[in-house]
């Protein structure tokens, strides 16, 4: 009987550790089950936004419709009054103060009409009266021309009449008060195109560029700092 005593006193530890060990285990498979059940459900994220860019299409409207780069010019305003206030007097003759003309060999606005990218001006054109629609092609000639000559200058519009009033003879616009803006800036210019009635191409081309124009003569001659 001393015999099974001792041994049950001696087992006695060994059947607590394993009780203890079956209810770590239990536990530990509990656990386990939950991950696995958590691993289970759908998991969800936020796939990364595309990038896009919002671009907008604006149809040709007639007559001021213009491509990317080439505009189509304003019309031909009406005759400057007889009198004009002291500002514009001044700001006419320092236009007319411009440097010799220069001749041009080639003429450019046929290729430039003939990009792609002036379709809208071509198909604003034909809307146009023909006189305005020869000082626009004039403009167009003028802002190839001047790109051409002097790198520096961007030209993105030209007002034939925005200093003084053009006059036409013998199939020649004459434009000793135009101005061209390039880089936000307005400077004076002067041309004398030659274009034809019939074909509607430049034929001949003279220019010169002249001074910036003071930024606080721009509203005085309607010249606007964007398009």
């Amino acid at each position: 009987m001393s015999l099974v005593a001792g041994e049950t006193f001696a087992n006695a530890p060994l059947r607590e550790a394993s009780t203890s060990g079956v209810i770590v285990s239990a536990v530990l498979h509990l656990l386990l089950v939950l991950a696995l059940i958590a691993l289970a459900r759908p998991f969800r994220f936020n796939a990364p936004l595309e990038e896009t860019i919002d671009l907008q299409i604006v149809p040709a409207a007639a007559p001021e419709t213009k491509p990317a780069d080439l505009p189509v010019l304003p019309p031909v305003s009406a005759p400057l009054p007889d009198a004009l206030p002291a500002p514009r007097q001044e700001a006419a003759s320092a236009a007319m103060e411009q440097p010799a003309m220069r001749k041009a060999t080639t003429m450019l606005s046929a290729g430039v009409l003939a990009d792609p990218r002036s379709r809208q001006t071509r198909e604003a054109l034909p809307t146009l009266e023909l006189g305005t629609r020869l000082e626009q092609i004039c403009n167009l000639e003028a802002m190839a021309q001047v790109a051409k000559w002097d790198k520096s200058f961007k030209p993105d519009r030209v007002i034939a009449y925005a200093m003084a009033a053009t006059k036409v003879k013998s199939g020649v616009i004459t434009a000793t008060g135009a101005a061209m803006r390039s880089g936000g800036n307005w400077y004076n210019l002067a041309f004398n195109c030659g274009i034809s009635p019939e074909t509607q191409q430049v034929q001949s081309f003279e220019f010169t560029v002249g001074k910036p124009i003071p930024r606080e003569e721009w509203a005085d001659h309607a010249l606007a700092p964007v398009y």
